[in-house]
């Protein structure tokens, strides 16, 4: 059985917001500190997993910035820290 975990981080002047499968985490004063809580997370389920935050959406005119990541597992196995863009 697959499961995948999809992180995300709104970037924008108030903060890099982050979330995990829909559900807000936290918010941070840098996009470093808002990777590393993410990796965090990962790890407690994946130990040694690595994510990839790659930009999927950029919006000049509020300054809003999302990137993202997806952890994929295979029966509580990672296969693969892929991350992916909408281009």
């Amino acid at each position: 059985m697959q499961k995948d975990d999809l992180f995300l981080i709104e970037s924008d002047h108030s903060g890099n917001k982050l979330s995990l499968n829909g559900q807000d985490i936290a918010t941070f004063a840098t996009l470093d500190r808002a990777e590393a809580e993410a990796t965090k997370l990962a790890n407690r389920t994946v130990p040694g997993a690595s994510l990839k935050f790659e930009l999927d959406f950029k919006w000049t005119l509020s300054e809003l910035e999302i990137r993202a990541a997806t952890l994929e597992r295979v029966s509580g196995e990672t296969i693969a820290g892929k991350t992916f863009s909408a281009s």
